[in-house]
């Protein structure tokens, strides 16, 4: 049994979406320990856009294999909404992690992501990224979403020293510091 240990996210609402149970639950727990009071499940896709179009989620995390759809077509559809509910944040939780997966969720929108089997201190790492230090939202083009400016800065010194971004190359997957370096400008 899991004990709260914190308030910290007793304000905000969340909606989970994993259509693995124990991932759920799991994911549940860590946000309670948190504090979290108000935390809504799916694993499907469109019982998450019912919830979303309520308009009352404040933090979205979404595995990449949905019930019925994909994480990247859902944060996709959220990012070309007309309302507020674009702006909320996402994070994707997956084990998706090859260059082209995570370029493919970057370039939807999404505002964190958490490589699975994530620890419960790389959650919290990027959910104390969207609470503590939200980045602005920019349209340009096609895209609308956080703003990757910082990010580009940063990946070009990463490629310049030992230990670039790609250590494999585009076939291998990527270190949750190499996501954090990609999504959301560094390590923290």
């Amino acid at each position: 049994m899991l004990n709260k240990t914190s308030d910290y996210l007793g304000p905000f609402k969340i909606l989970v979406i994993e259509p693995n149970p124990l991932m759920r639950r799991i994911t549940r727990g860590m946000l309670q320990i948190l504090g979290a009071r108000r935390i809504v499940e799916t694993d499907a896709m469109s019982t998450a856009l019912t919830f979303i179009q309520q308009g009352d989620i404040d933090i979205v995390l979404s595995e990449w294999y949905l019930t019925g759809a994909c994480g990247v077509d859902l944060i996709r559809w959220l990012r070309r909404e007309d309302t507020d509910i674009r702006f909320t944040p996402f994070i994707m939780m997956t084990s998706q992690t090859r260059f082209e997966s995570v370029t493919a969720a970057r370039n939807a929108g999404i505002t964190e992501f958490v490589a699975k089997p994530f620890s419960a201190k790389s959650m919290i790492a990027r959910i104390r990224e969207v609470v503590e230090r939200p980045r602005p939202f920019v349209s340009i083009g096609r895209y609308f979403g956080p703003d990757r400016r910082r990010r580009a800065e940063i990946m070009e010194q990463n490629r310049r020293k030992k230990g670039a971004l790609l250590i494999g190359g585009k076939d291998t997957d990527l270190t949750q510091d190499q996501i954090n370096t990609m999504i959301a400008g560094g390590g923290r």
